[in-house]
């Protein structure tokens, strides 16, 4: 009697990610949540950025990306993540980023890239 009564009169088990997962596919003025990458570019030159300001990504050559203010380069991705350059190749070879900072010593500016 033990076993069957203990069976019988609990609550149901539910897993709490199904019901997520229902909140978010009724609920359409909550978008997805936006993730954000940080990349560290390297300069060859003086850097003439500022934190929160927008520079355009490109695509050149062999899957390198630099980073460029209109038509003037002023950084090259460090490492670029194979994620990153596939999306620029979607989209034309181009793509935004936001500096997140610049340091003017060691010639490095860390990029946020959201995707």
């Amino acid at each position: 009697m033990g076993t069957d009564f203990l069976r019988n009169k609990r609550d149901r088990h539910k897993k709490a990610w199904r019901h997520g997962i229902a909140r978010v596919e009724n609920d359409w003025i909550a978008g997805t949540p936006r993730v954000t990458r940080v990349f560290r570019a390297k300069c060859d030159g003086p850097i003439g950025l500022a934190a929160n300001q927008t520079v355009m990504l490109r695509l050149v050559g062999n899957n390198q990306v630099v980073a460029s203010l209109g038509i003037h380069e002023l950084a090259t991705l460090v490492r670029p993540s194979l994620a990153l350059v596939d999306r620029l190749k979607a989209s034309q070879g181009m793509g935004v980023a936001r500096v997140q900072r610049a340091s003017t010593s060691a010639h490095r500016v860390d990029l946020v890239v959201e995707e």
